[in-house]
């Protein structure tokens, strides 16, 4: 490898990639040179074409990663700290990056400044595209409320316990900086071993209902433009009136996206609880095709309200009027926290334990808001420890982490551990292997994979097993999504909620 080359050649991607000035390139070719300690230079002939063309620095990364390795005994978090605060530098700085976008929205469109900060992110390899291109995804295809289904080979899998304690405070002396990786500390961070580099970051300031919140985008999206809006302060979630407003204030100021928030209880919110943040990207995200099965008359409103055809028991609500729609949202969440019905198992509280919250999302089309409400308890039992309304224990060997916004609205996101486990479903099948065989081999297949690997030995066919495969998670998918239905789909859930809409005073 020819270092000097390297050097040379990353030069002119940050000069094509940030606009870096003519006069400034030998300022950041010497920062360059003193990251990588080097104490000489020469100025090469480059292919401009070929370095004008990437897309994003994945080349730069491989090529300096190899020369650190040969070069330094740093580890390969060092490398990759090492590698970020290069792009870091390179990179244009936070307000003259706020200062563009806002230029291109006043003077474009909210589009066009979202796609110049989500280009830029991919350019400084903040957005990890070319991973993100890698993860497996695809659509179920039935006629109606289709999923999609992503195998994410980047994800690591979460404990809904481990995630439950995020939200107990830390003792004194523990208190790390930044808290987590949603504080706005992050801008510029070095990192550590646990905590990754965050000088690439590139963040928007924004003023939702009258409080401070600021967009990025998520290094590993689940898919197109996925952004993160997150709260200036270290606190945990919360889900009220202000946090409707806040919704629809985004999608006013930004309605190419749409946006949502992850329940702020454990089992049914997200892997973040201890930092208030909502989700959302240019995506439409499959419950958003599905149609209404009821309307609920509403008396001194303008907004109309919907039961949806869904999995799970999700109300929508719609309307051109901010206020009324926010009001209607309230009180269905207002009436939702404290309602009980033990017919279809539903407690509001256990001792002091809250169980019910919403998980609500925005999107807006012309001038119409949509906001989808998806009732949610977190109750546990003794049949169902990990939660009444959570996926049910024989579907975990597909996906036992809590069912956060992005699932219950659709989008599977599912470990990276099943390209390798579905690969070993196929050499069991081909090879007919028995149970003991199987075991023997792959340990880690207990009961629940033996019984995948007979259901599709059933109709097992070479040509066809990858087909069988996801067709078998796809309904797996379907029916974690009706586990986590507080009303199910029959006579005595449908009687439920049209009794827990009757009781709410519009």
């Amino acid at each position: 490898m020819d270092i000097n080359l390297i050097v040379n050649e990353l030069v002119r991607y940050a000069k094509v990639s940030f606009d870096i000035a003519d006069t400034d390139l030998i300022y950041f070719r010497n920062i360059i040179l003193g990251e990588l300690n080097l104490s000489s230079f020469k100025e090469l002939e480059i292919d401009t074409r070929k370095i004008d063309s990437f897309k994003n620095p994945d080349y730069f990364t491989e090529n300096l990663n190899d020369f650190l390795k040969e070069t330094t005994e740093l580890s390969d978090n060092e490398i990759d700290r090492k590698i970020t605060k290069i792009y870091g530098f390179l990179s244009p700085r936070p307000s003259s990056v706020i200062a563009k976008f806002d230029s291109i929205y006043k003077s474009e469109s909210d589009k066009e400044a979202l796609n110049y900060l989500y280009n830029l992110s991919i350019k400084n390899d903040y957005v990890k595209k070319s991973k993100i291109d890698k993860n497996l995804l695809w659509s179920s295809t039935y006629p109606d409320k289709n999923i999609e289904v992503s195998i994410n080979l980047s994800k690591p899998e979460k404990n809904n316990k481990d995630i439950a304690k995020l939200l107990v405070k830390p003792k004194t002396g523990d208190v790390k900086y930044p808290l987590c990786l949603l504080c706005k500390e992050n801008l510029g961070y070095y990192g550590r071993d646990d905590h990754p580099a965050r000088e690439n970051i590139r963040t928007i300031p924004l003023k939702l209902d009258g409080e401070n919140r600021y967009l990025q985008y998520s290094p590993y999206g689940y898919f197109n433009m996925h952004c993160i809006v997150f709260k200036d302060t270290h606190s945990n979630m919360v889900i009220n009136e202000s946090t409707f407003k806040k919704l629809l204030t985004f999608v006013d100021n930004f309605p190419y996206f749409f946006i949502g928030s992850n329940a702020d209880l454990p089992i049914v919110g997200g892997s973040i609880l201890n930092h208030e943040h909502y989700q959302g990207g240019e995506h439409r995200l499959p419950i958003m095709h599905a149609k209404p099965k009821k309307e609920y008359p509403l008396a001194n409103h303008d907004s109309k309200l919907y039961l949806l055809d869904w999995y799970n028991s999700t109300l929508l609500i719609q309307g051109e009027n901010k206020i009324d729609v926010v009001d209607i949202a309230t009180k269905i969440l207002t009436k939702w926290r404290n309602y009980d019905d033990l017919d279809n198992d539903i407690l509001s509280f256990s001792d002091e334990a809250a169980h019910s919250t919403v998980t609500p999302c925005v999107k807006k089309d012309g001038n119409v808001y949509s906001l989808y409400l998806i009732l949610r308890n977190n109750r546990c039992n003794a049949e169902y420890p990990d939660g009444i309304f959570h996926a049910h224990p024989e579907y975990h060997h597909i996906k036992h982490e809590g069912i956060g916004i992005i699932e219950a609205m659709g989008l599977f996101i599912l470990p990276a551990r099943l390209v390798r486990q579905t690969n070993q479903i196929k050499d069991c099948l081909k090879n007919n292997l028995s149970d003991s065989e199987i075991i023997s081999k792959y340990p880690d297949f207990d009961k629940l994979f033996l019984n995948m690997i007979h259901k599709l030995a059933l109709n097992y066919n070479e040509e066809t097993i990858d087909s069988s495969i996801r067709e078998y998670i796809n309904n797996v998918c379907r029916n974690i999504l009706k586990d986590t239905a507080v009303f199910k789909d029959n006579e005595k859930g449908n009687k439920g909620i049209d009794k827990f809409i009757g009781s709410i005073e519009f």
